[in-house]
């Protein structure tokens, strides 16, 4: 990924509700992970809804975040 903030939102718009992968780092212990839909963006952040086990939550990032890697975004095949 391009390591600007208007490449990562160019990037986020092409992805805008399609299914990605969300991996969140959650300081030393690790992260988690989930399979979810861009469903929101917006000038400084952007939503990722995930749906599993019969709940749906939504997500909320700054693209600093997926910058400094401490938020993935990926295509799910």
């Amino acid at each position: 990924m391009n390591d600007s903030l208007e490449a990562i939102k160019r990037q986020m718009r092409g992805q805008k509700g399609m299914r990605v992968m969300l991996k969140m780092k959650c300081g030393r212990r690790g992260g988690a992970s989930h399979h979810g839909v861009i469903d929101g963006l917006y000038p400084e952040v952007f939503t990722v809804m995930v749906g599993e086990h019969g709940y749906h939550r939504r997500y909320c990032f700054s693209y600093s975040e997926v910058l400094t890697h401490h938020v993935e975004i990926d295509p799910c095949p």
